[in-house]
């Protein structure tokens, strides 16, 4: 059981990569995967796939599943929201990977073989990465190591708990899909490519450069009776360009936030109670300090030492209080932000602001005793380290690195603080879940001059009558739109409270008009009609009131032409006047042989670019994409007449190339650098081209 003990302490931190193992860089995240049910579904489907429905039963077996990993990979882990989150992410990937990628690839004939799973983990050449990405099998220089590998195969049939024999099943499962990941990227990138014959026609055409007069005579963006844009041009567009529409399935909404702040009356109240607090505060004795701060301030008492400028974020007044004060010194309650502030400095020090620590984990004290004794005669630190612990991130085995005292308190066991008291060269031992870990201050930063200061806090906070108040205000809205979202609007407007547009919310989005914390909120809106009112609903702990109108339901699957009829309308009214505008200044223009005569006859002024690549198409270079590929054309037949009119996106172009320059700068790299570029975005979005062409539909937000 040392070995599961062993790894549970190395996962750690890095849990969250086994989320992502089975999935390549192309499987994009769950997110990009949301979209909204639009069909007829059981009450109890989490997703679907096709036609087949994904039950909430068994996805929570699947969950249930990965908990389980979680565990074994994390002594410490606990339920919060991240490790949820994360769990069912991965719970939702496995599910994709199953109904999805996994066929998508069989369907192309792709296969991983008994052979082919063998020699990824007993193959010193063709080692799995997922076993490469795992700690337990790694040695001191971060290397595979096979016997530690073996030892973890011997063990499972000796551990009774069955937790090695579920483990290695995961790392099998994800070996096998993400063997056939690389093969299907593999089989893509290969088929992906140019002959010579396109090599060389693309370096000729990027290596031709122009230097280019040219006119633009914009198109007016005023409106133009003349121009009338058909609803059956419409119509046609958008079936043209309808597979461009696709979308997720999304909510429209009005919301009115309610600050639940405190009132005046309530800030009085903590006002006085502050100063009442602070009484007894002049009257603590420093053994007793701790306790009382523990109870009445809003901030803990900690072992933490600040420097100039370390307080800021609280108060500039208690930065510059703790700076010049001796040890003893109480300031005065302060009134910031509806937060009363007293401090009273309890020891000043001189410490280092950053130290460089490295450490040992050891079993037990008697172990570590015997280790210090070793290291004290001079032993050699790192040597003793890199029998226990592998390197990390470049540093030597047993490295930390430089840590500063707000990190070492945030992230270390408290214990780790005594390293900024400390001398140089100087070891001491800590204990930390059950084991004693010998520390080594290796380096430190000058000492600076720094305060440990007591901080009496307390933030004014909405009392019951305030919060009562304030719920009150938020009802009576719900009551007087009377389920109306018309009714709604005017009294919000009638009574000065702003409504605020929130767009194409997703099902369970959890930041909505860029407030946290609101899945209720956005749970309501998939739930409800067209013209809803919601109730009202709390969100942020009690921070805000909410309610909301539903207005618009964006179904999954195509943008309807209602909705996208406007846009299509602008778009053909513009490319109507750039047609309009090219006919008119056509016959102005007439027959010219220079482009300054085509400038004096539509009074514009000549411009010039005198680089103009055919490769500017795909660079940041602000000219026209239509303008640019005119030019190309209009160079590879060396032309060097006037060229007009063209049509560009902002208005009608007139141009006269003055110059033609052949160069050698656009080179075959180049053009395996562009082949490599396409091949990683095809990548980058097969696993949602895949699922959309599977009618993938994620409807989690319904139970989590």
């Amino acid at each position: 059981m040392a070995v599961l003990e062993k790894m549970r302490r190395k996962m750690g931190a890095v849990i969250t990569v086994f989320i992502a193992i089975a999935l390549l860089s192309f499987i994009v995240d769950a997110d990009t995967l949301q979209t909204a049910f639009s069909m007829v579904s059981s009450q109890y489907d989490i997703g679907k796939v096709g036609k087949k429905s994904i039950s909430q039963t068994d996805f929570a077996k699947r969950v249930e599943y990965y908990q389980r990993i979680f565990s074994l990979t994390n002594s410490n882990a606990t339920n919060t929201e991240e490790s949820n989150e994360i769990i069912n992410n991965s719970a939702w990937q496995s599910l994709l990977a199953d109904n999805v990628l996994i066929p998508a690839c069989k369907n192309a004939g792709l296969r991983v073989g008994t052979a082919e799973m063998i020699a990824m983990a007993k193959n010193g050449q063709d080692i799995s990465p997922v076993l490469l990405n795992e700690p337990i099998f790694l040695n001191e220089n971060g290397e595979f190591d096979q016997n530690k590998f073996q030892e973890f195969i011997q063990n499972i049939d000796l551990d009774d708990s069955g937790n090695f024999a579920a483990y290695w099943a995961f790392l099998e499962r994800n070996m096998e899909q993400n063997r056939m990941f690389s093969k299907y990227s593999s089989m893509l990138e290969k088929g992906t490519f140019a002959n010579n014959l396109q090599i060389r026609r693309e370096i000729a055409d990027n290596n031709n450069s122009y230097d280019v007069d040219f006119v633009l005579q914009p198109v007016a963006f005023a409106q133009d009776s003349t121009i009338v844009v058909s609803d059956n041009e419409i119509k046609q567009r958008y079936e043209t360009i309808k597979n461009t529409l696709r979308q997720i399935e999304s909510r429209d909404a009005e919301l009115v936030v309610f600050n639940i702040t405190p009132s005046d009356k309530d800030i009085e109240a903590a006002k006085e109670e502050h100063e009442k607090l602070y009484q007894e505060f002049l009257e603590v004795s420093d053994s007793d300090m701790k306790t009382f701060i523990a109870h009445n301030s809003d901030l803990p008492l900690n072992d933490l030492y600040f420097k100039k400028g370390d307080l800021k974020e609280i108060s500039s007044i208690l930065d510059d209080f703790a700076s010049a004060n001796p040890t003893g010194a109480f300031m005065a309650p302060q009134h910031l932000d509806n937060v009363f502030v007293a401090a009273k400095i309890m020891d000043i020090a001189l410490r280092p602001d950053s130290v460089f620590v490295k450490y040992i984990p050891t079993a037990n004290a008697n172990m570590a005793d015997s280790l210090l004794k070793v290291l004290k005669s001079g032993a050699d630190f790192t040597a003793i380290a890199s029998q226990y612990i592998p390197a990390q991130g470049g540093y030597e085995p047993g490295t930390i690195g430089w840590i500063t005292e707000p990190i070492a308190y945030r992230q270390l066991p408290a214990e780790f603080l005594k390293a900024f008291s400390s001398k140089k060269g100087e070891l001491f031992t800590i204990s930390s879940n059950g084991s004693v870990i010998i520390v080594k201050v290796d380096n430190i930063t000058t000492p600076v001059r720094k305060a440990k200061v007591a901080i009496l806090s307390k933030a004014a906070s909405a009392s019951a009558e305030t919060f009562s108040r304030i719920y009150a205000q938020a009802n009576k809205l719900v009551d007087k739109s009377d389920a109306y979202i018309k009714t709604f609007e005017a009294y919000a407007r009638e009574n000065n409270l702003d409504l605020i547009p929130a767009t194409r919310i997703a099902g369970g989005a959890k930041t909505i008009a860029g407030y946290d914390n609101m899945k209720e909120v956005s749970r309501w809106l998939f739930e409800a009609e067209v013209g809803d009112i919601s109730p009202v609903i709390t969100i942020g702990g009690n921070k805000y009131f909410v309610v909301a109108a539903l207005q618009r339901i964006h179904p999954y699957g195509y943008a309807e032409l209602s909705e996208i009829a406007p846009q299509i309308k602008d778009m053909l009214t513009m490319q109507k006047k750039v047609d309009k505008l090219a006919a008119e200044t056509k016959e102005k223009v007439g027959n010219v042989s220079t482009i300054e005569e085509v400038a004096d006859k539509l009074s514009l002024t000549v411009s010039n670019s005198p680089d103009v690549t055919f490769s500017s198409l795909g660079s940041t270079q602000q000219l026209d994409p239509l303008f640019i590929g005119s030019v190309a054309q209009a160079g590879a037949a060396n032309n060097n007449n006037v060229v007009g009119p063209v049509k560009g996106d902002l208005g009608v172009y007139y141009f006269q190339i003055k110059d033609k320059k052949a160069g050698a700068f656009y080179t075959d790299s180049d053009v395996k650098m562009k082949a490599s570029n396409n091949v990683y975005s095809i990548l980058n979005s097969l696993s949602q081209i895949i699922c959309d062409k599977e009618n993938v539909i994620d409807m989690r937000y319904k139970f989590y």
